[in-house]
C-alpha cells in the first residue's frame, strides 16, 4: 500500500468548527496548551482505517502470485492487507472537530456525558493554521472501501459510514507509517502544541449547566486563558421561547 499523500485542505476556510468536550478536558488543554491526538485505533469505531470492498479486492489482485519454487515464506495479500492496516491504526493519530454553523445537539449529548461540558469554535482557516503543518481533511461518509485503487492512510483516516454523517468531521491527521517497525503500546495518543487564545473564537457552556459551572469555566479562564475572558457564552440551546 501506498506512503501519505497530501490531499487539500477544506475550501471554506471562514466556516465554523466545533469541539466539544468534559470540563476535565478543557481544563487540561488550557494548562498544558496542548490538541490532543488520539490513537485511530481508540476513537471507538471498529471500522477506522478499514480496508475493504473494492479497495481490497483491488489490493489483493495486485499482488503477486505465491512463487512455488521459491524457498522463501510467501506472505498473502490477505495477510499483508490485516497486519498493515492494524499498524496505520495504531500508528495514526487524529484531533477531531465538527463544520456547522451552529451547535449540534447531538454532539452536546455525545462528547459531554453530564452538563459539566463545553464547545469550542474557531474556523477552519484558524484550526489549519494552528496544527504546525498537519493536514486538516474533511471526511465523507459515502463508507470505506469504494474507490478501485490503491488507498493512502489520507484516504482511509477520511472514510466512515454513512450512519456518521451527522458529525460533518474534519481531522487534524498525523501518521508516522514510514515504517513497518511495532508502535509503542502505551503510546494512546499524542499531544500538539497549541494555543487557545491565539486560535479560539468562542467557548459555549453546556445548555444545561447552572450558573455555578458557567462561572467555574468562567474563573479557569481568568487563570489559564485571560484574553478569552469576554469569549465565554451560554450555549445558543439554552434560550427558551418567548411564551
Amino acid at each position: 500500500m501506498d506512503a501519505v499523500t497530501s490531499r487539500p485542505l477544506p475550501t471554506d476556510a471562514a466556516e465554523k468548527v466545533w469541539r466539544y468536550m468534559s470540563f476535565a478536558r478543557f481544563v487540561w488543554l488550557l494548562q498544558k496548551r496542548q490538541l490532543w491526538l488520539s490513537r485511530a485505533d481508540l476513537l471507538g469505531d471498529p471500522w477506522e482505517i478499514a480496508l475493504v470492498g473494492d479497495q481490497l479486492k483491488f489490493v489483493i489482485a495486485r499482488h503477486p502470485p505465491t512463487n512455488i519454487f521459491s524457498k522463501q515464506p510467501h506472505e498473502s495479500a490477505e495477510k499483508r492487507s490485516a497486519r498493515i492496516i492494524k499498524l496505520w491504526r495504531r500508528k495514526t493519530f487524529v484531533n477531531c472537530w465538527s463544520t456547522s454553523d451552529h451547535e449540534s445537539h447531538a454532539l452536546w449529548r455525545i462528547y459531554c456525558k453530564s452538563a459539566e461540558g463545553v464547545a469550542l469554535q474557531t474556523t477552519l482557516a484558524k484550526l489549519s493554521d494552528s496544527v504546525a503543518g498537519l493536514p486538516v481533511l474533511r471526511v465523507t461518509y459515502e463508507g470505506p472501501g469504494r474507490n478501485r485503487r490503491t488507498p493512502t492512510i489520507n484516504d482511509l483516516v477520511t472514510k466512515k459510514r454513512p450512519m456518521f454523517a451527522y458529525e460533518r468531521e474534519v481531522r487534524v491527521v498525523r501518521s508516522e507509517i514510514d515504517d513497518e517497525v511495532e508502535p509503542d503500546e502505551k503510546i494512546l495518543g499524542l499531544p500538539l502544541a497549541w494555543e487557545p487564545e491565539r486560535h479560539l473564537e468562542c467557548i459555549r457552556v453546556h445548555p444545561e449547566a447552572d450558573f455555578s459551572f458557567f462561572e467555574t469555566v468562567t474563573a479557569v479562564i481568568e487563570q489559564y486563558a485571560p484574553a478569552l475572558r469576554d469569549c465565554v457564552e451560554w450555549s445558543a440551546m439554552k434560550d427558551g421561547p418567548p411564551f
